[in-house]
């Protein structure tokens, strides 16, 4: 029996998974990473506690499984979009990786915002690599740029690769063409040869080296796939390969998009949601890359003194919707909904001596959700709208969120079968690569269907929403 090995390398932990060719997962295993804030608006990772996670967790998952590495017929790498990775000529990184949540870096202005949206279809936002790439240039002279899934790339398989849907989050991918725009190169004063190369997730990139043995424990010769980003592995790994449900993956950030059949821009003078190449070929997914979800949910745990999911979701259960007058604005990291505000902050608001902990807690709640509303209305105005929102990540296992969001939002959650899905797609392309499955569809067509559904069972929290945006707007 063929086994696949897939990664997710996100904002909490490496993850990796070993499936089977039916994607059953067989064995899994995660490691922690740390993130560090040296300032407000900062955000770092070590790439080398990467480097030193992948063993652990690949061994930990071929435990589970009950196999060898000589088992594994090729592996794939899903991780966090818009971290920037500098390195030099061995691939060995040269400073911490500035990682989604970094905004610290301004957009020169080398290009008009509106212009690089049309070439681009993405917002000028210091949370994308190309004003990374420009930060970094001058405190260190290195020989590539990297986002994180291409550098463990490269450091197992020595070669320097990215897929159509990761380089188009770089905010240097011609959208149409799918190759690096030499206008925006120009503009950023960025050589292509800093750049991996540009190749179909599915390829297989390099075949694990000496090196990379010793990274992974895997064998030398190993098959290693392009692979992807997290925001397109985690609705494949759902089996969402075509125009469908909105896809809201709520691990630390929380992003809401949709899988399109032709490359629309969103109208609106500030664009609220991205374009992006997506893996399967003749697809798009029209996104919103997400703001501080998950994280803000374990902020919030800390700052009221609460044990874990289980009390703070009794705990939010416990108001009543629309927390009798108290908002939460979720711009912990920045604000990414209605508009893009990399200096905004988090705020609560309505606040009076007769509010406890419980309304704090549920306007967390509800202050996320309704920037999901946000996003899915603006995906309605665009033609993308649907009837049902699938929900992935660690925040779809909260059965009272799940609740709360379908009301807030008024349409159909299903949760899906397995809420880590981003490993999952990454070792759907891993498996394609290693010719296990023809195509992702037909690896996706072996995925179960999402285990609950929530249908509304209120109205909509519309005067609480309102509230929301007029908070927003100010």
């Amino acid at each position: 029996m063929a086994l696949v090995v897939g990664i997710d390398l996100g904002t909490q932990s490496l993850k990796a998974v070993v499936c089977d060719e039916a994607m059953r997962v067989r064995g899994q295993h995660a490691v922690a990473v740390e993130t560090s804030y040296p300032r407000p608006g900062e955000a770092e990772q070590d790439p080398a506690a990467w480097d030193a996670a992948l063993a652990p967790a690949i061994g930990g998952a071929l435990s589970g499984a009950r196999c060898t590495p000589d088992d594994v017929a090729a592996i794939a790498i899903a991780g966090q979009l818009d971290g920037c990775v500098a390195v030099d000529a061995g691939g060995r990184a040269l400073h911490p990786a500035l990682i989604w949540q970094d905004r610290r870096a301004p957009v020169p202005e080398v290009v008009d915002a509106r212009e690089l949206f049309a070439i681009t279809g993405q917002v000028a936002d210091g949370s994308h690599m190309a004003p990374k790439i420009v930060y970094l240039r001058q405190r260190v002279t290195a020989a590539r740029f990297h986002q994180p899934t291409t550098y463990l790339i490269e450091r197992v398989a020595g070669v320097a690769v990215i897929d159509e849907a990761l380089a188009s989050t770089t905010m240097l991918l011609e959208l149409q063409s799918r190759r690096w725009s030499p206008q925006l190169l120009d503009a950023f004063a960025i050589a292509e040869r800093e750049l991996p190369a540009i190749r179909p997730a599915c390829d297989v990139a390099g075949h694990i080296t000496a090196e990379g043995a010793r990274l992974t424990g895997l064998r030398v010769g190993t098959p290693a796939a392009v692979g992807t980003g997290d925001d397109f592995a985690n609705p494949l790994g759902a089996g969402v390969i075509a125009p469908g449900p909105i896809v809201c993956a709520i691990g630390t950030a929380e992003v809401v998009g949709a899988v399109a059949s032709a490359g629309v821009l969103d109208p609106a003078p500030e664009p609220m949601v991205e374009t992006h190449a997506y893996p399967v070929a003749g697809a798009w997914f029209v996104e919103n890359p997400g703001w501080l979800s998950g994280g803000a949910v374990r902020w919030a745990q800390r700052a009221l003194g609460v044990s874990g999911d289980r009390e703070f979701d009794q705990l939010a259960a416990s108001a009543p919707p629309g927390c009798e007058g108290v908002t939460f604005v979720p711009a912990l990291a920045g604000a990414m909904t209605p508009v893009w505000r990399p200096n905004a902050r988090a705020a609560f608001h309505g606040l009076a001596a007769a509010h406890g902990r419980e309304h704090l807690a549920r306007a967390v709640l509800e202050g996320l959700a309704f920037a999901c509303r946000d996003v899915v209305e603006r995906l309605g105005e665009m033609g993308l709208g649907a009837t049902r929102v699938l929900l992935l990540g660690g925040g779809a296992r909260s059965a009272v969120w799940a609740q709360l969001r379908a009301d807030v939002i008024g349409i159909e959650h299903a949760v899906a079968a397995h809420t880590d899905t981003c490993p999952i797609g990454a070792a759907m392309v891993a498996a394609v690569a290693a010719g296990v499955h023809r195509d992702l569809a037909a690896a996706a067509s072996q995925l179960p269907a999402p285990t609950a559904t929530f249908a509304p069972q209120a109205p909509r929290s519309d005067a609480a929403y309102a509230r929301y945006r007029e908070l927003v707007k100010r």
